[in-house]
């Protein structure tokens, strides 16, 4: 259950988690929650997003084929592996 694999589902479990605390907290008390941390992180944090986003679009090249239940590459520039079926 807690193997590699799932380590992005917590991380974000985790973080829906914090974020629902903060939203929950400011209803109840009534409060406005502000950041009223530096500028630059909602940058940062923009970057590194778009970045992970680019770096998992990249990385998912492999779609199954059809005839056989094995992946075959996407792009024809890839390495070809042992494991191709052409």
């Amino acid at each position: 259950m807690f193997d590699r694999d799932n380590a992005i589902g917590f991380l974000l479990l985790g973080l829906c988690v914090a974020v629902g605390g903060v939203l929950a907290y400011g209803i109840i008390t009534g409060t406005r929650v502000e950041f009223s941390g530096p500028r630059w992180l909602g940058t940062v944090l923009t970057i590194v997003f778009i970045g992970a986003v680019l770096y998992g679009f990249a990385s998912r090249r492999r779609w199954p084929d059809p005839l056989t239940g094995r992946g075959r590459r996407r792009w024809p520039w890839t390495r070809k592996q042992d494991d191709d079926v052409r």
